[in-house]
Formats: structure tokens, C-alpha cells, sequence
């Protein structure tokens, strides 16, 4: 006796499918599932739901919503590239642009440290900038006193008699 929740029902002649209670329940599982994770995206970006407010629990969250909303998005995103590529980037942008939003949202603080980083990197660059132009302005005068000194070095050998 098979079993019609593990076998696939795809009948023989026409095959661009599967029949019976398998396609209803892949049919339930991505709805419920896009449901799920597009109502919490939408819930969260409004500032209606809030899980955590800060700490690991929230990153974990957000990182996990974020990932299956885009996973979700994947399936239709190949569909519409068969069908058009200025759709189907239209359409990976404005999913694109959603995700991120959803995650700038939920973790404002990481980014505004992200945005503090990168003003400290700058200055740091002026002035490791400073560092390479005082080095480049004294590599003459170094140059100069390294061959001098190496000239001093050599002559205290060859006036040294070796035993």
C-alpha cells in the first residue's frame, strides 16, 4: 500500500505537477509559512510587535526573519525572471529594499555604531595619510644616513685585523 502524503502523485501523461493532498499541503505550508514571516515583517517594520528589545534573543530573531523572508522570496523571483528580467529585478528590489528596511528597523543601534565605526576609520586614515606623506618626507634624509652608517660599518671591518 503506498502512502500519498510521501509518494508523489504526478501523473504520467502530463507531468508539470503533483495531484491529490501532497500539492494541498505544500500548497498550506508555504502560505501559512508567508503569512507568518510576511506578517511579522510587516507587524515589526510598523512597530506593532516587538519580540525583544535589544540583546541576542532580537538579533537572532531578526537575522532569522530577514533569511526566510528572502528565502520565501527566492521561488517567485525565479518565476518572474522566466518570464521578464526588468520584472524580476523590480521585484528583487522592492524585496530588497523591504528586507532591509525591516532589519534597519529592528536594529537601528547596530547601525548607528556601524556609522560611528566608519567616522573613526576615516580620521584614523587622515591621519595614518599624515603618517605616509612624514615618511615619504624624510626616506632621503634615512636613506642618506643608512648608507652612511653602513659605510662606517664597513670601514670598522676592514680596519679590524681578524686574528
Amino acid at each position: 500500500m503506498r502512502n500519498p502524503w510521501v509518494h508523489d502523485d504526478v501523473p504520467d501523461d502530463t507531468g508539470n505537477g503533483y495531484d491529490g493532498p501532497v500539492r494541498l499541503l505544500a500548497a498550506f505550508m508555504w502560505g501559512s509559512l508567508a503569512l507568518l514571516v510576511g506578517g511579522f515583517v510587516l507587524l515589526s517594520g510598523a512597530g506593532v510587535v516587538d519580540l525583544a528589545d535589544g540583546g541576542s534573543l532580537g538579533e537572532v530573531v531578526t537575522g532569522v526573519v530577514a533569511a526566510l523572508a528572502l528565502a520565501l522570496a527566492l521561488p517567485l523571483l525565479l518565476k518572474l525572471l522566466a518570464i521578464s528580467r526588468a520584472l524580476a529585478l523590480l521585484a528583487f528590489l522592492a524585496t530588497g529594499a523591504t528586507v532591509g528596511r525591516f532589519v534597519l528597523a529592528r536594529e537601528p543601534e547596530r547601525f548607528r555604531a556601524l556609522l560611528d565605526a566608519r567616522d573613526q576609520l576615516v580620521e584614523n586614515a587622515d591621519s595614518l595619510g599624515g603618517l605616509f606623506d612624514f615618511v615619504d618626507s624624510m626616506s632621503p634624509a634615512v636613506v642618506d644616513g643608512a648608507t652612511a652608517g653602513i659605510d662606517v660599518v664597513t670601514a670598522a671591518a676592514v680596519a679590524v685585523p681578524v686574528a
